[in-house]
């Protein structure tokens, strides 16, 4: 192979490589989650899916110093007792979610039981509720996009 022919090929090759990569970092970049939103279905981000530990998207105090009163993503979350490590342990959601915003185009399923199993409980795309269902009211503990 002459040398113009490998250099062309090894800067193909490295500008694929470079595309994958700024690919994964966007992606990766993109995904996120916020604690403390604060009161009210207008706090959600666009894109988002928010949860409120209190009724009519109201933030709740910190329960038991251990889960927070608010909180958004817009990835899915497998176990909502672990969103956050601190030096005092684990901080999350985990069974105290009482109104939820899906401000995102697509359908969002909750679930009683870490790693999406158990009741399950959809939400279509650009949904409010100010107080869940009963029967998952307090109960759930991860979602994913459905």
């Amino acid at each position: 192979m002459s040398f113009t022919k490998h250099r062309i090929k090894t800067l193909a090759l490295s500008a694929v490589a470079a595309a994958g990569l700024m690919a994964a970092t966007a992606t990766s970049a993109n995904a996120a989650t916020v604690s403390d939103i604060g009161h009210g279905a207008g706090s959600c981000p666009n894109g988002y899916v928010c949860l409120w530990s209190e009724g009519n998207f109201i933030q709740g105090k910190f329960v038991y110093d251990h889960k927070f009163g608010s909180f958004a993503a817009n990835q899915n979350v497998g176990d909502m007792g672990k969103l956050a490590r601190t030096s005092t342990g684990d901080k999350g959601m985990q069974d105290v979610t009482s109104s939820v915003v899906n401000d995102t185009g697509s359908s969002v399923c909750f679930y009683e039981n870490n790693w999406y199993g158990g009741l399950e409980f959809k939400v279509g795309p650009h949904e409010q509720w100010p107080s869940v269902p009963s029967w998952i009211n307090d109960r759930i503990s991860s979602f994913k996009y459905c």
